[in-house]
C-alpha cells in the first residue's frame, strides 16, 4: 500500500495542469455553440429547404411571389422558456427558407437571450440586436420597443438566393473621364 501512494501522488501532480486545460473546454461545450444552430439547421423539425406541403398545416398570410409567408393553423406558440405572439414561417421557391418568432411582454421578453445563449453561447452584440452566425443558419433577435423581440432564424444559402433574386439586373457602371 505504501508503494501506491507515493505513484497515485505522482501521478495525481501531474494531471492536474491537465485538469486546468481541459476544464475551460469543458465549461466552453457546456455554454452552448453556435454549431448547434447549424445542426437544427430549421425549427420545430422543420429543416431549411423543406418542401411546402399541405401536411405542414398553414395558413397564407402574404404571398410576394416568390417569397411567401405562413402561419401553422395549429400552432404551440410556447419556445422553450417562453411564449410567443406570432410565429411565421417564410418558404422562397417553396422551400422553407426562414422563421420568425415574435415575443411580446416582459414576462416572455426576459428569457429570449438568456434561453439562446445558453443553446448558442454569446451572440454578437449588433444595435438593439444580437446575432449568431453558422455556415448553414443564422439567428438574429432584435430588441423593440414596448417590450417586445423579434427573433428571425433562417437558412444562409435560401436567404443568398433571395438577396441575389433582389439585387437590380444588368447594371452597368460608368466611368467618367476626368481631365
Amino acid at each position: 500500500m505504501r508503494l501506491l501512494l507515493p505513484l497515485f501522488q505522482m501521478k495525481a501532480r501531474h494531471l492536474l495542469p491537465l485538469l486546468f486545460l481541459v476544464l475551460p473546454l469543458a465549461l466552453k461545450a457546456q455554454q452552448g455553440s453556435v454549431r448547434r444552430l447549424d445542426e437544427s439547421n430549421g425549427f420545430r423539425g422543420l429543416r431549411f429547404g423543406s418542401p411546402l406541403t399541405e401536411s405542414l398545416h398553414l395558413k397564407l398570410l402574404q404571398d410576394k411571389g416568390d417569397e411567401k409567408i405562413y402561419e401553422r393553423e395549429d400552432e404551440d406558440l410556447r419556445v422553450g422558456q417562453f411564449s410567443a405572439a406570432r410565429i411565421h414561417y417564410k418558404f422562397y421557391k417553396d422551400q422553407f427558407a426562414t422563421v420568425t418568432i415574435i415575443v411580446r411582454g416582459p414576462e416572455h421578453v426576459q428569457k429570449v437571450l438568456p434561453m439562446f445563449e445558453a443553446l448558442y453561447g454569446p451572440g454578437r452584440p449588433d444595435g438593439f440586436s444580437y446575432k449568431w452566425h453558422g455556415s448553414l443558419a443564422a439567428l438574429s433577435c432584435a430588441s423593440l420597443p414596448n417590450d417586445q423581440i423579434i427573433l428571425a432564424m433562417s437558412s444562409l444559402p435560401l436567404a443568398a438566393q433571395m438577396q441575389q433574386a433582389k439585387a437590380p439586373v444588368n447594371t452597368t457602371k460608368l466611368k467618367i473621364k476626368r481631365k
